[in-house]
Parts: C-alpha cells; structure tokens; sequence
C-alpha cells in the first residue's frame, strides 16, 4: 500500500495538493508553512477526530487523499475538513466528487463494524478483527487503525518527545499500542489471551453475594422457629411414618369392604335399571292387549246385534228385497226366511271366530300380566337390596371417618415434617455456598509473555542497527532495542529518552523505517509508509529567497535545539539519511523538515519547497498563506 496524493479542494478554488512519489518525498521550507498540517491532514483521513482549521483553508471543502492498493488499483478517500464520514471513492479522483461515493465509512472505530475506516485499512494488511490486550488482567479489545498510526505517522512533536516510539503517550491506551506493536513484529494478536478477574470489583461482588447468602439463610431460619433439630425432625418423622403405616393398615379391611358394598350397590343399581326398562316394555305390551280386548268385545256386540235385525226383518212385506234389493215380482215366497237364515248363520261363524281370538288373547294377557307382577316383586326385592347396602356403606363411612380424620391429621403432621428437613438441607445448602463463596478468589492472570520474545528483540535490534549504520549515527552498531519493561532504543549504552532532540529525532526516525523493512521483508502487516516530521533539525527560519540559495552546508553544521539540549550531529547523517531513504529503503517515505536536504536525483523521489513567501515559489500546503 502506498500514498499517491494528497488534495484539498473547494469550488471555484484552485486545488491544493501534494503528490507522493513512490519512494521518498521531501516536503521542507520555512516554520508555519503547512508542513505539519501535511501529516496532520494524513492522520485526519486515516480517522483522526479532527483537522485543527487554519486561515488559508477558508473556502476548502473537502479533503482528498489517493492510496494505492497492493494490487495496484487506486481508490480515493473524500473526507469534509470538518469532520465526519470518509467517502470512498474506486478511481483517482482530483477535483470535487460530480457522482455519490461507491462506499461510505464512519471515520470513528467501532468494535465489529466493518464500515468503519479503521476496518478498512486493517482489511487490506489482513488484520482486520485482530485482539489486542488492553490491561494487566488479560482483557482484549478489537484492533483500531489508531493503535499504530502513531508508527507510521510521526509528528515532530512525538519525534522528538521522550517517550518510547512504541507508545503513543496516551497512558491509557499504553497495554493495547504495545500490543499492536507486539502484532506487527510478531504477526500474532492477543485473542487466546484469557481475561482475569479485576480483584477490587471481585471482592466487592464477592462480598455482596456472602451477605445475599446470609440474608437467604436468615430469612429461612425465620421460619423455622419451632422446628426441632435435624436429627430429631428425622426421628419424628419415622414415627409419623409409621403410624400412617398402621392406620392405612387399618382401614384397608374395611375399605375393601366398601369397595365391596359399592360394586355390589352399583349391580343392583343396573338391575333395577333393566327391570323397570323390562317392566316398562310389559306394562306397554299389556295395555295393547286390554285394548285390543276391549275391542273384541265390541265387535261381539255388533254381531249379535246385526243378527237380531236381520230375524226381525224377515217378518216385513216390502216390494224390494231388504237383504239382495230384488223387486216382489222377482222374489219367492221362500226368500226372506232362507236370507234370514243365512244372516244368523254368518253373524254365528263371525261371533264363533271372534269369541276363539278373544280367548286366546285373555290367555295371554293373563301371562303377560303375571309376567308383569313377578317383574314387580323382583324390583321390589332389588330395591330392598339397595336400601340394605346403602345401609351397610353408611356404617362403614361412620366407622372410617374418625380412622380417615387420625389418618388426615398424620399426613399433615408429616407434611410440616417434612418442610422441616427440607429447610434444614436449605440452610445447609446455602451455608456451604457461603463458605465456598466466601473462600472463592479470582482468577489469576495467566502466565503468558506479554511482550516480544527475545529472537524477535534480537531480529528488530540488527535491522534497526543496520538502518543507524547507514545513517551514519554514532553508536549506531551497539543500537539495542529492549522490549523488558518500558520498550527503549539504548545505543552506546544510553537510553533514547536520556538523549538530546536531535539524537531522539533521528533514532525515533530509524526505528518507523526499521519497523516497515522488517515487517515488509517478512510479509508481516504494515501499511508500507511513514511520514516523518522533522526527523534531522528541529527548526529552521523562513527563507527570503529560494530552495537551495542560502542554506548551510550540512556537511560542516550541526544540527542544534534552540533550546540548547540537542546533541551534536555530523552533517553527513543528514546526506546518509536521505540516500538512504532514496534508494537503499523498500517502503515510501514521507519527510517534512524545516532544513534544505541534500539533492535527491532518483525518478521515483520528489522534494516540494514551502517557501513561505507569497512572492516566491509555493508558499506552503494551500495556494496563499494569509
């Protein structure tokens, strides 16, 4: 990954760029010039909070900066100079964006948010997602682009500030950054890291779960104010036991008797039914049959009825026939008494025939009827019967309800027992959580190496002792970097932060070009760039003519501090320096610094003057300073 621009563009405004060659980049010039608003604006599109304002951005709008993926695609990222969201945009872009961002990142971390900036960089060095431990007790957190920009973004400030390149100076965030920095050198993270307890809040939650428990042990021993001993609550209950025992004995025989009486009651109970079903169906049978008597009898009174008329009218001269209708001229003497005749004769057979049914249902009816009486007697006994159990279920009742009541009373009796014994296991339960509680400690941290093993030490001291060689920095070839407590760069046997500023510049220096060859040579993840604020003097005053007319020969001056602490450096470390940058250096390099650097001859190196003046060259970072 490497940085092609970075652009500040606002409409009907000239845009204010400044392009990074693929190697090395010198911006130098006057103090107040826009050379540390460079790395500022970096740090500002790589998520930082915010881009402090300076006048001659008035009327800018947003910020551009180009990068260069490992595949050699070029993205840009747009991000308002107040703040915000970072566009992404899948071209080079120069000018204010004509057309909506193909993707949209919050310019903050978030843990887990892949829509983040910070994700998307530690996407591309294939760390996204990685755990850093963050305090002494183990506890990680989800890897932020800011946990090492601090590496790769060096402003003079922390270039030369005594604390250890490593950190950022911000102690809380010290455990996590040496961690990342721990992850670069190393290629592994903290997530089989396992967290221990925080011994302050374990106590304090330990303690409040010991009172919990005491409050639940006294809240049952509160209802347990009559209650034996355990011992003797298991004695009573045998005893309980054993007199339920003897009373169901007891009353077995005689609920076996009930049960008996109770089957025998509900048989009787289906006989009656059936009987009265039976009777019934006979009772029915036998007012058909009286009607159907009744009704023979009336048919014989007919008859004999019609037989008396018909003798009767034989006696009687009509001039028609009264049986056949035929007139007097047709009949003969003889006729009425042979119709006469025949009549009786018929209404005889008729009465003969009907007086045989009627016999033969009276026989019938008469063992229908007897039928029904014996149906009758049997309901009668049946019902004699029931009254005779029901009698005999009412002594049995009477005589179980006192045994019934003793037997109540003993269930009752061990119930209570019972709740006693179970309270009893309660308390003792809870007082050995208690104990147990009480004896509980937390978790200790485990003992793991928290910082870099030693052949990692030993690999990082000889490129960083290579690097300082070819600077030519004194002591260069018995630099050492420890990483045993605080993570410090010593050489000649003497601490970077016990060194002058120039002497703290240039080792903070050596160290970010040294950490980029030594993860890019072993593919480890590093983003490939740094940038380099004032990394070989610490000031230097506007110049009134041009690049190169007045400038010292580093050659035979030294860097100095204005504030006189500095130490003092062969003017060769500074030409060393940037030949080295220029082609002996892997990575891209982006320095800014007050002083005029040597020439730089290469086609892949560019060197941009601030001059600081309106009326010479480019005055600084935007077109006019104010």
């Amino acid at each position: 990954m490497r940085l092609v621009h970075l652009t500040a563009v606002g409409a009907d405004l000239p845009p204010a760029s400044v392009e990074f060659a693929p190697r090395l980049t010198v911006i130098y010039g006057a103090s107040e010039t826009g050379k540390t608003y460079v790395i500022d604006a970096l740090d500002f599109m790589l998520g930082g909070r915010e881009l402090r304002e300076v006048p001659e951005a008035a009327g800018y709008r947003l910020m551009l900066l180009g990068v260069e993926l490992d595949d050699g695609h070029v993205l840009t990222l747009a991000r308002d100079l107040r703040g915000g969201r970072v566009s992404v945009f899948d071209e080079d872009l120069r000018t204010l964006p004509n057309r909506l961002p193909d993707r949209d990142l919050l310019g903050q971390h978030h843990k887990d948010n892949p829509d983040t900036i910070s994700y998307f960089f530690l996407d591309q060095l294939g760390i996204a997602g990685a755990k850093l431990r963050k305090n002494v007790r183990n506890q990680v957190q989800s890897m932020s682009l800011r946990n090492i920009a601090h590496l790769v973004l060096v402003d003079e400030e922390r270039m030369q500030s005594r604390v250890t390149p490593v950190e950022s100076g911000n102690p809380t965030s010290r455990t996590a950054e040496r961690s990342a920095f721990k992850l670069l050198l190393e290629g592994e993270d903290d997530s089989s890291l396992t967290e221990a307890d925080d011994a302050a809040a374990f106590r304090r939650v330990n303690h409040g779960q010991v009172e919990v428990l005491d409050r639940a042990i006294e809240q049952v021993r509160s209802q347990m104010t009559e209650a034996p001993e355990p011992a003797e609550c298991l004695d009573v209950l045998a005893r309980v036991n054993a007199a339920i025992r003897q009373t169901s004995s007891s009353m077995a025989v005689q609920l076996a008797a009930r049960d008996r009486l109770v089957n025998e009651r509900t048989r009787l109970q289906e006989q009656r039914q059936l009987g009265r079903q039976q009777a019934g169906e006979i009772r029915t049978l036998v007012d058909r049959f009286t009607l159907l008597d009744a009704q023979y009898a009336a048919d014989l009174e007919r008859l004999e009825l019609v037989k008396e008329a018909g003798t009767l009218l034989g006696y009687f001269d009509t001039e028609a026939c009264v049986f056949c209708g035929a007139d007097a001229a047709h009949q003969q003497r003889e006729h009425a008494v042979y119709e006469t005749v025949q009549l009786a004769e018929s209404v005889d057979a008729e009465s003969a025939k009907t007086q045989a049914l009627r016999g033969d249902l009276v026989l019938t009816l008469g063992s229908v009827q007897a039928e029904l009486d014996r149906r009758r007697d049997r309901l009668s006994q049946i019902d004699e019967a029931m009254r005779a159990a029901d009698d005999q279920l009412s002594q049995v009742d009477n005589t179980l309800q006192p045994v019934q009541s003793d037997l109540d009373e003993l269930m009752g009796r061990r119930s209570q027992v019972e709740r006693w014994i179970e309270r009893w296991a309660r308390v003792d339960q809870l007082e050995e959580l208690r104990a147990s509680v009480a004896q509980e400690r937390p978790t200790p941290v485990d003992p793991v190496t928290h910082g870099i093993t030693l052949a990692s030490q030993q690999d990082f001291s000889r490129k960083l002792r290579d690097v300082l060689t070819q600077w030519q920095v004194p002591g260069a070839k018995e630099a050492v970097f420890t990483f045993d407590g605080t993570p410090q760069i010593n050489v000649q046997q003497r601490s970077r932060e016990d060194r002058g500023k120039g002497m703290r510049s240039v080792l903070h220096a050596g160290f970010s070009v040294a950490l980029s060859e030594f993860c890019t040579q072993r593919g480890l993840p590093h983003p490939g760039f740094v940038a380099l604020d004032t990394p070989v003097l610490t000031y230097r005053d506007a110049d009134s003519a041009g690049p190169y007319s007045v400038s010292p020969d580093v050659s035979e001056v030294a860097a100095r501090s204005v504030e006189g602490d500095d130490e003092l450096l062969s003017g060769s470390v500074a030409r060393a320096f940037y030949a080295y940058l220029s082609n002996g250096h892997p990575g891209q390099t982006i320095v800014l610094e007050n002083q005029t650097p040597p020439v730089v001859d290469d086609a892949d190196c560019t060197i941009e003057y601030f001059t600081g003046n309106p009326a010479i060259g480019r005055p600084g970072f935007y077109p006019v300073i104010g």
